[in-house]
């Protein structure tokens, strides 16, 4: 299983349309990846995958 980050810009900036990250890590779940940290409100996050195809990430 390989590590990932994702790096999300302009995620909770400015306060309006604000994304939890507990949905995000909930999306993140969903769609199969598994070990999900995000930091701060910042949308980074760190996730595994299976996936070895890096496209369909």
């Amino acid at each position: 299983m390989t590590t990932y980050i994702s790096l999300l810009r302009g995620i909770n900036i400015g306060g309006h349309k604000k994304i939890k990250m507990d949905s995000l890590r909930e999306n993140f779940s969903s769609l199969g990846y598994s070990n999900i940290n995000t930091y701060i409100q910042s949308g980074n996050i760190l996730f595994c995958s299976k996936e070895e195809d890096k496209t369909k990430l």
